[in-house]
């Protein structure tokens, strides 16, 4: 039995890895709640019962309605400045409920 005598990088291997579809499509959506997450900070997140990412779309559950009419007014810049601090685009669209 003989060893290979390349050794792969643990960098390397996470990179294939990664590139894989279906593993690359739920990165992008933890991705994308990390970056919403950083955007919307401490306070608002208090606000959310449930968030997760589906077909490109956000979909958020707020236990205020004063704060989803307010964040409904600010969808569009939401998703841009998540996709924009992704630095592709991911997100489609917000759903807020």
């Amino acid at each position: 039995m003989t060893r290979r005598k390349k050794i792969n990088s643990l960098e390397d291997i996470l990179k294939k890895i990664s590139k894989k579809p279906k593993l690359k499509k739920k990165l992008d959506g933890v991705e994308a709640l990390d970056q919403l997450n950083t955007i919307l900070g401490k306070n608002l997140q208090s606000y959310i019962t449930n968030k997760y990412f589906q077909n490109g779309i956000i979909y958020i559950h707020l236990s205020s309605s004063v704060l989803r009419s307010e964040l409904s007014y600010q969808k569009q810049g939401l998703v841009e400045s998540v996709n924009q601090n992704i630095g592709r685009k991911i997100v489609k669209d917000i759903v807020l409920k």
